[in-house]
């Protein structure tokens, strides 16, 4: 008894995770000091001594009245989802309303600010109002400092987000997530009922469409200890929301920065392309969920998807082929030509090669960057249509390329069900400079 009052005392200044279990202690006494007596006789000692010691003691837990329950509770929880055929870690965001148990759940890609506010700007509106008061964890989003007791200093962006909503926020104790325990019971819910076994989707917003159904069709279960559905609770409770305001909270961010000299901009460790002729100048950067938009002098010069993961590269090819007409023997190890492999339709790639094959690889690039610059002016659709007009023909320099597309004009997606030899046939003079 001794040797294990020396290991509980030792326990209380470690963490509760590396702990001695009663059956580790066993164990221990048996391999360490040749203990011979059984797993109950040490079972029961090591627990009286654990409550005379007052090691490991569990909190004693306070029931409330479901009546009086007032407000909602916020919590994040992780998970896997199959996108794209790509299994891919995603985060559950989670709200609960602690008087009907009605539950809100969204997937994101990432915990930042963006989706956080997001996310509450969506369940206010399938709650059809706003929370007189939200109990969250000391999240980064919302918490700068967390002081003594339950003072905070908060996120200056949280504060302006939470005062346009008109609503109190509630900060649990460090390591107290029984403090909202109602909504860490749902986060496991959602995530063993509603996103399992693994989801198997083509986007994130398709498996998010399902999500919401499936909490629409939540609210008909009956909860324990209710006697009504979740549905009816939320009815009863709705007219003591707050209105949501006329006008949604702008969920945007701005940063200054200056073009690099790969012509591109640094978010967050990601760099984002801007059109030919910007380097080394200053512009703005307006960050909001989904997509990034760069503006010069008021002006918006072009527009991005967000990139959540690291060290990235985010690249439209259209901004750089003015500059690679200047230096064609960069194009073949470029980030660009890896862009258009992995973004654009196949039909751009083989209309490269081919044009490589046929003129060489300096002379062929040149030819390929004159042939995309045909549709500076044009739809990427038109694009497409074009080159899968002059491969089937076997034509694939550069004035071809510019012949159909200025040919077809408004009725590219007509003639392209059409034969090429046909529209050559009808304009004799074209067909010659064709050859």
């Amino acid at each position: 008894m001794p040797i294990i009052r020396t290991w509980l005392l030792q326990d209380k200044r470690v963490h509760k995770k590396q702990r001695h279990t009663n059956m580790r202690i066993h164990n221990r006494l048996v391999e360490e000091h040749g203990y011979t007596g059984s797993t109950a006789t040490t079972m029961n000692t090591v627990r009286e001594l654990r409550l005379e010691m007052k090691v490991g003691q569990k909190e004693v837990f306070i029931p409330s009245d479901p009546e009086k329950r007032e407000g909602a509770e916020m919590d994040w929880g992780e998970l896997f989802v199959d996108l794209n055929g790509k299994r891919t870690k995603h985060y559950l965001f989670v709200i609960r309303s602690k008087y009907s148990g009605k539950v809100f759940a969204r997937l994101y890609p990432a915990m930042i600010q963006a989706c956080f506010f997001d996310a509450h700007i969506r369940a206010f509106a399938y709650f059809e109002g706003v929370f007189s008061t939200m109990v969250y964890d000391n999240l980064k989003t919302a918490v700068k400092q967390v002081l003594k007791g339950k003072e905070r200093i908060e996120q200056e962006a949280f504060v302006d987000f939470r005062t346009h909503y008109n609503y109190e926020a509630q900060f649990c104790s460090i390591a107290k997530g029984s403090e909202k325990g109602g909504v860490e019971g749902s986060v496991g819910y959602v995530r063993r009922n509603f996103l399992t076994p693994i989801p198997k989707v083509d986007s994130l917003e398709e498996l998010n469409k399902q999500l919401l159904e499936k909490c629409f069709n939540h609210q008909a279960r009956i909860t324990s200890g209710q006697t009504h559905t979740i549905g009816f609770l939320a009815e009863k409770e709705q007219p003591t929301l707050q209105p949501i305001p006329k006008n949604v909270y702008s969920n945007c961010t701005l940063h200054p920065v200056i073009v690099d000299k790969y012509s591109t901009v640094k978010l967050k460790r990601n760099r984002y392309s801007v059109p030919s002729g910007y380097k080394g100048k200053d512009v703005v950067l307006e960050v909001g969920l989904s997509d990034v938009r760069i503006v010069y002098k008021n002006e918006l010069i072009t527009t991005h998807k967000r990139e959540y993961r690291r060290d990235r590269w985010v690249i439209n090819p259209w901004h750089y082929l003015e500059a690679l007409q200047r230096k064609p023997g960069a194009f073949k190890s470029s980030r660009i030509l890896t862009e258009i492999e992995q973004s654009w339709d196949p039909v751009v790639k083989k209309t490269y090669d081919l044009q490589i094959k046929k003129y060489g690889a300096i002379e062929g690039t040149k030819e390929f960057i004159a042939t995309l610059l045909c549709f500076k002016d044009r739809t990427y659709e038109d694009m497409i249509s074009v080159l899968e007009l002059s491969l089937e023909q076997k034509r694939i320099n550069k004035e071809t390329v510019a012949l159909i597309a200025e040919s077809t004009g408004e009725n590219i997606i007509t003639l392209k069900k059409q034969k090429l030899m046909k529209f050559l046939l009808l304009q004799p003079f074209q067909s010659q400079r064709l050859m």
